[in-house]
């Protein structure tokens, strides 16, 4: 690419967005380039807010870019790119979901992808010997302390997905028509769009799962 030029045109296939045109500066490194393309995209209700959880592949070969080289020295103009999410390594005593699953936290926004299963939901503390289980970390919330360690978690049996009680604390399951459940046993199934409302801070947790993406 001649260093005269200002642009790059881009194709982008965003999730189950495909081939999303962006015009980019060449200067741009990988990272800056996926911050732009997930602020653009933030009506993607999956679509977590932080650059480090995601990279861009060259859509023909799903090669990955080099992070510390400006796209304009990697990319010709009208390359096509896919918006991966990278996975992280499972803890001890984990497996990967059969789906791509997530909790977004109702009032900020903030997209939890759970990578591991059981994901416990709770607060960090080192002194147990699951904490690297946990996916959902509340501390930072600002009803965070009214959350339990081990408060609750996802756990997948058979393709079916369940929220675990882990506390006495109350936790209930709202479902995509307004109906609450309290959980009074050991588990209960959850669906998409299902929201788990952990009541002593009132923290909603939307549950979403999505389509396994096409393998590379």
């Amino acid at each position: 690419m001649s260093a005269n030029q200002s642009r790059l045109e881009l194709l982008i296939d965003v999730f189950d967005h495909a081939a999303q045109r962006a015009i980019a500066l060449p200067t741009l490194l990988p990272a800056e380039l996926v911050a732009a393309v997930i602020k653009e995209f933030r009506e993607i209700e999956f679509l977590g807010n932080d650059p480090a959880h995601y990279q861009l592949l060259k859509a023909a070969t799903r090669s990955s870019l080099d992070e510390q080289v400006p796209v304009g020295q990697q990319l010709a103009a009208g390359e096509r790119l896919a918006l991966v999410e990278r996975e992280q390594p499972l803890p001890p005593g984990t497996q990967r979901p059969s789906r791509p699953i997530y909790l977004r936290e109702q009032s900020s926004g903030t997209v939890y992808k759970l990578h591991w299963q059981p994901a416990i939901i709770g607060r960090p503390d080192s002194t147990q010997k699951d904490n690297q289980q946990i996916a959902v970390n509340l501390s930072a919330h600002a009803a965070g302390q009214r959350v339990s360690r081990r408060h609750a978690q996802i756990v997948e049996s058979k393709g079916q997905f369940y929220v675990e009680r882990l506390a006495p604390n109350p936790t209930v399951v709202k479902d995509s028509q307004g109906i609450t459940t309290r959980i009074e046993g050991d588990r209960r199934p959850i669906q998409g769009d299902d929201t788990i409302v952990l009541e002593s801070s009132q923290i909603a947790l939307k549950f979403i799962v999505r389509d396994k993406e096409p393998s590379a």
